[in-house]
């Protein structure tokens, strides 16, 4: 009985992770750099190394005005919500633990003990580099403000191609975004 469990277990894991994917070229990639995505959400997993290592199921809800995060611990132990705005970054550790700062990119440094450049991610996760800063391009991505920006896959939906499988890089921070669904309106 438990290796039937165990075996139909291991079939619906397979069946969950059945997303049509392929390689990017560097075509896909250049042309990328004038779309426009104005709301969009990711289902995923994220996954950052550094002195320590962080890794969480992740939902980000991207909208013109703000960006809403929630990152989730294994069975959703350890919820961190944060919100990207105008005005700065609000982190809510939960249980009345909410702190705010304008600025975004070293706060969030403060916090996890290493650098993660959330402001760019907001264009690097949909596979776009940022508009006012160079660029160096490579066959499956690019480098941008020093992060090497890598595109292991890139998956179908509803608007088009859009990233599946992201790495960045820069000095000794790793940082892997696994996207399982987007969702646009």
């Amino acid at each position: 009985m438990v290796k039937v469990l165990v075996g139909l277990l291991l079939f619906g894991l397979a069946a969950c992770s059945s997303i049509d994917t392929y390689q990017p070229s560097s075509d896909l990639l250049k042309t990328r750099v004038s779309i426009n995505l104005p709301v969009w959400v990711i289902d995923g997993r994220l996954s950052i190394t550094g002195q320590d290592a962080i890794t969480a199921n992740i939902n980000w809800q991207h909208a013109p005005a703000i960006d809403k995060l929630k990152l989730a611990g294994t069975l959703g132990l350890g919820a961190i919500y944060i919100e990207l705005n105008d005005r700065g970054i609000l982190i809510d550790k939960g249980y009345g633990d909410k702190q705010a700062s304008r600025q975004v990119d070293a706060f969030i440094a403060e916090q996890i003990g290493f650098i993660v450049p959330i402001t760019a991610l907001r264009q690097w996760v949909v596979g776009v580099p940022l508009e006012d800063a160079p660029v160096v391009w490579f066959d499956d991505g690019f480098e941008q403000l020093g992060w090497q920006i890598t595109y292991a896959s890139f998956m179908s939906t509803q608007v088009g191609e859009m990233p599946h499988r992201l790495k960045i890089v820069k000095d000794k921070i790793n940082l892997k975004l696994v996207v399982d669904k987007w969702e646009f309106e």
